[in-house]
């Protein structure tokens, strides 16, 4: 993205997410390389959205996670669904342990992944879903953050940002075990033009990472995801399939 670049940090909210983060980096020397993150979340659903056109190796990388809970017989929150679509621009996504994808660009200028992750505490354990987003800025500097989206029982879903921090060396998480912080100011909601760009529509292949019906994950589903922002619906034109992704558990056999 060359040496200089400016980064905002938007915070908002709505009726139906009573929190949403978007976070903007866009190039000094060039407006049409930038990278937007936008995050919406609410009791039940969490939406991640990455758009970016920071990669050497692409014209623009898109990236959606959704994350959504429900209610036990106990009135208690759970995780119900992790599922991610990623556009088909890609031939670099690994999916192993069915519990972790990533991607990292050929020419290793960007990498974002996704994993679980289980805390033991005696015998309680705490699950938790992880994104994680690297991208490079200068030949030997690179920018990461990391989102951690638990589950608690009575509150439901929550999100947590750390970062973001200027690195060196490579985009790789374990290339940076600390970084600079960088000092942002929240600002209220970002313009209709970046909001646009992190809306578009895209073709690709959905992962499910989790399903609370199967109690474990599954493989690729579909490989012709039609993605529409705002979590409305998802369309598979080829396997004539229409998905809400307001998710229900599905019924036993």
């Amino acid at each position: 993205m060359g040496n200089g670049l400016s980064m905002e940090l938007h915070k908002w909210s709505s009726p139906a997410f009573p929190e949403k983060i978007a976070l903007i980096c866009t190039s000094l020397t060039d407006k049409s390389k930038r990278s937007i993150f936008h995050l919406k979340v609410n009791r039940e659903r969490v939406l991640l959205r990455l758009a970016e056109s920071v990669c050497d190796h692409h014209l623009v990388r898109l990236f959606h996670m959704e994350v959504a809970a429900q209610r036990d017989t106990m009135n208690y929150f759970n995780f119900l669904q992790v599922r991610v679509v990623v556009d088909d621009t890609s031939q670099q996504t690994q999916y192993k342990d069915q519990d972790y994808l990533s991607d990292l660009c050929g020419r290793k200028s960007c990498f974002y992944e996704v994993m679980r992750k289980v805390e033991s505490s005696g015998s309680v354990e705490t699950i938790s879903w992880e994104f994680f987003h690297s991208y490079r800025v200068t030949l030997t500097t690179h920018i990461r953050y990391h989102v951690i989206i638990d589950c608690d029982k009575e509150m439901g879903l929550r999100a947590k940002i750390t970062g973001p921090f200027q690195c060196e060396g490579s985009v790789l998480r374990a290339e940076c075990l600390t970084g600079s912080p960088i000092q942002l100011v929240a600002k209220g909601k970002p313009s209709k033009a970046m909001r646009a760009f992190a809306k578009s529509e895209f073709k690709g292949k959905e992962y499910i990472l989790f399903a609370a019906s199967d109690h474990q994950s599954v493989n690729i589903v579909n490989t012709g995801a039609l993605f529409h922002d705002h979590g409305n619906t998802s369309t598979y034109k080829d396997c004539n399939i229409v998905m809400q992704t307001s998710v229900e558990k599905s019924p036993s056999p």
